[in-house]
């Protein structure tokens, strides 16, 4: 029914409306069709920048509303928050937990150094959109990988905790996510698979690394009884995570709402928005489950209790 239903075609050809390199802010947005096809996305028709070669201007746009405003904020706050708690770990770990060894705190700041990357090079990402093609390829890369380097994090993180005590499973594991991380990033940065009909390939890829998550649950449900490993490894806040970034998953691929309204979510309320939030709400929810996690292991002494060491341990003796 007219263009409230149908996504709009851009310019073939690039415009010279541009922002100038002096200029802190454009005369004005562009629409769809006053762009290049490369820039456009069909279902966001206004509020776009004019492409132009200077990246200080791009970085200027942090200072105006447009399209991207909301992609760039959302990523750009959560990673100056994951530096200040990256920041307080140390202090934190030494007042809450004296026994904690040096490995305990680097699992956890390693976890928050991955997601600093990612939510950092995401926010560049969406800022830099607007400088030229390359530049677009270029960090759309940097971005795909950075979420598999986050990934990576949360696993790393995750069976730490998980398998406190049990440091060969944790170097099973370990090497079992590496492979995996390896393997999705080949497919998420590879030129060939970069186009929008792999979208579905690119985002079932990193779920299907995510969920591999799974394994080592399934495993250590084979060992420990349920409710302690629920305490031990924070089972609970897996399966919310998981919920979390699969709904973040059906909404970056069916793009709703804005394919069903192009037009009205222009800038504020897209599908891209909606998942960043989500990205983050997980990563939260990850980190919270992975701190109370090692406080049940820590209050209940698990590795003195069954005579094992911990992995922490095991790289004092």
């Amino acid at each position: 029914m007219g263009i409230s239903r149908r996504a709009v075609t851009p310019s073939a050809t690039p415009l010279k409306l541009q922002a100038t390199p002096e200029s802190k802010q454009p005369s004005r947005l562009l629409s769809i069709t006053q762009i290049p096809s490369w820039y456009a996305d069909p279902f966001i028709l206004t509020g776009y920048r004019p492409v132009t070669p200077s990246v200080k201007s791009c970085f200027g746009s942090l200072g105006y509303l447009h399209n991207e405003t909301a992609n760039i904020y959302s990523h750009l706050i959560p990673a100056l928050c994951c530096i200040v708690l990256a920041a307080l770990v140390s202090g934190y770990f030494r007042a809450t937990f004296p026994r904690a060894t040096r490995t305990d705190r680097l699992v956890f700041e390693i976890y928050l150094a991955t997601s600093v990357l990612c939510f950092t090079v995401s926010s560049f990402y969406h800022t830099l959109l607007c400088h030229s093609r390359h530049y677009r390829d270029l960090w759309v890369r940097f971005d795909y990988l950075t979420i598999v380097v986050q990934i990576l994090g949360s696993f790393v993180s995750g069976i730490y905790v998980g398998f406190y005590c049990e440091p060969r499973l944790q170097q099973l594991y370990w090497s079992m996510i590496v492979v995996l991380s390896v393997a999705t990033a080949f497919v998420v940065i590879h030129p060939s698979l970069q186009s929008p009909r792999h979208r579905g390939l690119r985002t079932g890829t990193f779920v299907a690394t995510g969920l591999s998550a799974f394994a080592p649950i399934v495993h250590a449900a084979s060992i420990f009884p349920y409710q302690q490993l629920d305490q031990q490894a924070g089972l609970r806040y897996y399966y919310l995570e998981g919920v979390i970034l699969i709904a973040g998953a059906v909404v970056y691929i069916t793009r709703f709402p804005e394919a069903r309204r192009p037009g009205k979510f222009d800038i504020w309320g897209s599908s891209h928005q909606i998942f960043h939030l989500l990205v983050v709400q997980s990563a939260a929810v990850h980190l919270y489950g992975i701190l109370g996690a090692f406080r049940w292991n820590y209050e209940n002494l698990r590795c003195q209790n069954t005579g094992a060491l911990g992995y922490g341990d095991l790289l004092a003796s």
